[in-house]
């Protein structure tokens, strides 16, 4: 896979460098205009490394070069390629022909670490060369020093070493030729490319990683770990750090090609594991991990309740207190975001059981492979990597308390199947024990669908839905108990600006949003409706004030002021709408003007919608 990206066909070079080697490659600059952008930082060391890095953090650098110390400084030191200058055998007999035109006393000065081969200078006659190396800048300048009057007449080195002699009146040749330096750009613009190329592969491979919301682990063909995304981090947090699985897998599956595993326990998360090899030309170059966790119970109590002041949901709050005071399986049946969780909690609150845990799962969450062992736990051994003494299932751990399922419908028939047993005899076999649990607890089931359409559809097993139904709750949406928006809002709003630290004016905001939110349909139901009352809290820091925020409401809320679909305005939407005419102008003893102002609307508007009431439908 090669992406023809304008961008690699011209790099960008930094030469840290300084002096005498600035000028040498600031002099090829011309010759690589087309291939390469170059640029170059004057600077030793740490003050290089500054540079560097701030060249780095501004995305500004495919690929360093430099000399020396530099060069070994630098590579040690910064997390993208440095390319060093390599003094060839050539450069090093030219500089010493060079410098002998100049006097026959040498002192050659170079990096501990640069290897020079000095053998061959033995062979010129009439020379007397001595051969130093240094370590740090510190190092180099106590050598030249300590040697400087032992009457050496030219200095060979890097420019650091040339800047030393010049400093000390004394002549000096640079160690890197023209044509070193040449090469050096050559190589590193070929480097650069590839390290462009190989960047890019790495970052495709990673965001591909990264659309699976489940672990992936991708290894070479030895086992190392090269690739994972943001989820396998989570299930191993000491991945990046080991780059191995042995220790975290069964060495057989560490050695199997491919393979299919349940009931893994990585940490406190069971999982099942699917590996398969990565060919490349009928040759496995790597092994993808692509693990399947199971689900998290949901957390006990996050401090919301049921807020209300209509009598439906008052009618629906005492159903859940009566039926949750039974021993029965109660069947919450609402559109998403009524607060179908919520009403479960007041059935456990309700229950025998109140004392106990309340456990949560959504059924749509939980992979088939995985029911019994999450929901009924499993003995010790039962299977690869089980944990000691084995784990207890959901159920059991919901013993003496409540167990609510939500989206009970989306569970497959054979799970279907199971769940009915546990339902029909109170009681639970962890998978690999012949030893049943016995089971106390108060059963909470939910759904946002009508079960007998599954039924009669085929999706849902018939004896299941009557064994959960006998104590159904319907939960009305929030179109058809308007009169709870207002207390819900107040409730809302005061615990997002608790929540987010900020002083809210509830009641003025309450008043200025009270005709929008009561002629909004709320398809979303209260989740939308705390979305909304959020997205206000925050936005009042932003606008300053209740009236500036009050003013910018329909670019706040668009969706509050968009028109309605097709078919909405009738039905029961229609008979709602009646209804709250209807009170409005009982409210303000027939005031139209009065009525039509409590509701938002205009006179014209108002007269136009009475028009299609029946007679002896409103007061005039």
């Amino acid at each position: 896979m090669e992406f023809a990206n304008a961008e690699l066909d011209r790099v960008r070079i930094c030469l840290i460098g300084n002096s005498k080697l600035s000028q040498v490659v600031h002099s090829l600059i011309p010759e690589f205009e087309a291939l390469a952008s170059i640029t170059i930082i004057d600077n030793i060391f740490n003050d290089a490394v500054k540079a560097a890095r701030d060249l780095i953090e501004r995305q500004q650098v495919d690929i360093f070069i430099s000399a020396g110390a530099n060069a070994f400084y630098l590579q040690d030191t910064l997390p993208i390629p440095v390319l060093a200058l390599k003094v060839e055998q050539a450069d090093l007999i030219q500089a010493v022909l060079t410098a002998r035109r100049i006097s026959p006393k040498i002192l050659l000065l170079t990096y501990e670490r640069q290897e020079t081969n000095v053998e061959l200078l033995s062979l010129f006659d009439g020379v007397e060369l001595t051969h130093h190396t240094y370590s740090t800048a510190e190092h180099a300048k106590e050598i030249f020093h300590s040697v400087r009057n032992e009457g050496f007449g030219v200095v060979i080195g890097s420019s650091y070493a040339c800047d030393l002699a010049e400093y000390a009146g004394l002549q000096s040749v640079l160690l890197y030729s023209r044509e070193s330096c040449r090469n050096l750009l050559r190589k590193a613009i070929r480097q650069a490319g590839q390290h462009k190329r190989e960047q890019q592969h790495a970052a495709i491979g990673q965001f591909l990683l990264e659309q699976n919301q489940q672990p992936q682990i991708l290894t070479n063909r030895s086992g190392a770990v090269v690739a994972w995304n943001s989820a396998a981090n989570s299930l191993i947090p000491t991945l990046g750090r080991r780059r191995r699985l042995e220790g975290v897998l069964d060495g057989k599956m560490l050695d199997a090609q491919s393979l299919r595993a349940e009931g893994l326990l990585l940490g406190d998360r069971l999982c099942s594991l699917n590996k398969q090899p990565f060919e490349l030309d009928g040759e496995v170059v790597g092994f993808l991990y692509s693990f399947q966790l199971s689900p998290l119970a949901i957390p006990q109590d996050d401090g919301r309740r049921l807020v209300f002041q209509s009598s439906r949901m008052a009618e629906v709050q005492n159903q859940l207190n009566v039926y949750g005071a039974t021993p029965g399986t109660v069947l919450i049946r609402g559109e998403t975001g009524t607060g179908k969780e919520l009403a479960a909690r007041q059935v456990h609150v309700s229950s025998a059981n109140a004392k106990g845990p309340f456990v949560a799962i959504n059924c749509a969450a939980i992979p088939a492979e995985l029911f019994e062992s999450e929901l009924f736990g499993y003995a010790e051994g039962a299977f690869t990597s089980a944990k000691s003494g084995g784990k207890s299932g959901l159920l059991e751990s919901a013993n003496n308390g409540t167990f609510f399922m939500d989206e009970i419908n989306s569970l497959p028939m054979p799970q279907q199947a199971k769940l009915l047993r546990v339902l029909q005899e109170r009681e639970v076999s962890p998978v690999g024990s012949r030893r049943p649990i016995s089971l106390n607890i108060k059963f909470v089931a939910a759904c946002n669908v009508d079960l007998m359409d599954e039924v009669r559809a085929g999706r849902f097993r018939e004896d299941l839905y009557y064994r959960i139904s006998t104590f159904a709750v319907h939960i009305p949406p929030l179109r058809e108990r308007v009169e709870d928006i207002p207390v819900l809002t107040s409730y809302l709003m005061r615990r997002e600006g608790l929540r987010y630290a900020l002083e809210v004016e509830p009641d003025a905001l309450i008043k200025g949003v009270a005709a929008v939110f009561r002629r909004y349909h709320w398809p979303g139901n209260v989740r939308q409706l705390e979305n909304v009352v959020e997205r206000l809290i925050v936005s009042q820091r932003m606008y300053g004030s209740c009236e500036a925020l009050l003013e910018a409401l329909p670019r706040v809320v668009p969706e509050l002021y968009a028109p309605l679909g097709e078919g909405e305005q009738g039905g029961h939407l229609h008979h709602v709408e009646q209804e709250e005419i209807v009170k409005a102008l009982q409210l303000f003893g027939g005031n139209k003007s009065m009525a039509a102002e409590y509701l938002g609307i205009s006179q014209t508007t108002l007269w136009r919608r009475l028009k299609r009431l029946q007679p002896g439908e409103h007061h005039a």
